[in-house]
């Protein structure tokens, strides 16, 4: 399906949540640069055909740069119509970026006031551009969408910055995917029709990160269009930097997902900064397998690593490497109180994602110092069971600050 580009607008074009008219010609608005982008078929070309710094005149963040229908074998169960388009947001330089996203709605009429907007902040998927999940939902992804489309409940899932564009994700940077998820959601209802001002978050893993940092500060960096409710986390990767910092020759055996994370993070990293000068720590089978993490996504490279130790990897401990501590610490904050709207937690403790210890201990202290926060831990006969109930208890969180 050609690629349908929309002119960015300002406030006197449109009233808030009306939907860019979108159509094969160009608006005569349109920066020079965008113009000669028309040819491009695929979202993914036209994102990296502009400069991860260029931001054409007007383009604030939120601002939708392209958009174009999902064909009927990309939508979701339960879904009407959908949309995967590219809006501006920042880096972790705070620099403009190009990110991609993707919104669904449900099939049928919108009720009064519009579909209230559910953020699907996905975990883990890799770094490598086709691992977006607006290019490449995994299982997982698609059913989370379609169980909020059944509910009654627009999806916006967001690719965070780096991922599906041009640039290499900041893994793990909960400031900058926080802000990624508000600009996604602010562009989606340029996007779709019938979609209401009131939106919450259902975020796992490094989206849950996300999620908690949004019952922070969302309210604060949303803007007079959006109605944010609150967050509902799960299987949350707190205290990252310790993890990284720990790490070296004598390191063994971690969960399978918790390793693969640790493999996207010091690859994003050694792409994004090489000031840091990983590869001095590494050995030659820790290089090939950061390479690989910057090639492979999260089933893959998950499966691919499995039996293998972490100690492998490096010749010395990484704690010895300042610039890479400091790095990781700057940008992996999960706060634990602060909030400004209800956060749930919930953890299993089957998870193979994070050290469950630490994430337990997380949510007591969270819970104690924030009255806003709600927490749920599961044990469970297996992580199916764990997963139904944590779902169980989100969909009425999430029924309750939407007024359903």
């Amino acid at each position: 399906m050609p690629n349908r580009i929309s002119a960015p607008t300002g406030s006197h074009a449109r009233e808030p949540g009306q939907p860019i008219r979108r159509g094969p010609a160009v608006r005569s608005v349109l920066p020079r640069m965008i113009t000669s982008l028309m040819a491009a078929t695929v979202i993914g070309v036209v994102a990296q055909a502009v400069p991860a710094h260029a931001a054409p005149g007007g383009s604030a963040p939120g601002t939708v740069f392209t958009n174009r229908d999902l064909p009927a074998r990309s939508l979701a169960r339960g879904a009407g119509s959908g949309d995967s388009f590219t809006y501006w947001t920042t880096g972790t330089d705070r620099a403009p970026r190009l990110s991609t996203s993707i919104v669904q709605v449900p099939d049928g009429r919108a009720p009064k006031g519009g579909w209230p907007i559910v953020v699907w902040a996905h975990g883990s998927r890799g770094i490598a551009d086709q691992c977006a999940p607006s290019n490449q939902p995994t299982q997982a992804d698609r059913d989370e969408m379609g169980r909020w489309l059944d509910r009654g409940y627009a999806v916006v899932v967001p690719d965070y910055a780096g991922l599906g564009t041009k640039g290499t994700p900041e893994y793990f940077d909960t400031d900058t995917t926080a802000s990624n998820i508000v600009d996604a959601v602010r562009a989606s209802r340029d996007v779709a029709s019938g979609l209401a001002r009131r939106w919450a978050v259902v975020g796992e893993g490094q989206g849950a990160g996300a999620a908690i940092e949004l019952a922070r500060q969302a309210t604060r960096i949303q803007g007079p269009t959006l109605d944010y409710r609150g967050s509902a986390a799960s299987s949350i990767p707190v205290e990252f930097d310790t993890l990284i910092g720990s790490l070296g020759p004598s390191t063994t055996s971690m969960p399978n997902g918790v390793a693969a994370d640790v493999l996207f993070t010091l690859s994003a990293i050694r792409n994004a900064q090489p000031a840091v000068r990983l590869d001095p720590y590494l050995t030659d089978a820790g290089i090939g397998w950061l390479d690989r993490a910057a090639r492979d996504c999260a089933d893959d490279l998950t499966r691919e690593f499995a039996g293998q130790t972490l100690g492998s990897l490096f010749r010395t401990p990484l704690s010895e490497n300042r610039e890479l501590i400091e790095a990781v610490s700057r940008t992996h904050m999960i706060p634990i109180k602060g909030f400004t709207r209800p956060v749930m937690m919930t953890q299993s403790l089957f998870d193979q994602n994070v050290i469950v210890p630490l994430s337990l201990r997380y949510l007591n202290d969270a819970r104690a110092a924030d009255r806003r926060v709600t927490a749920r831990t599961y044990l469970a006969v297996n992580q199916q069971q764990s997963d139904a109930l944590s779902d169980n208890d989100i969909r009425w969180f999430v029924s309750r600050l939407a007024n359903r």
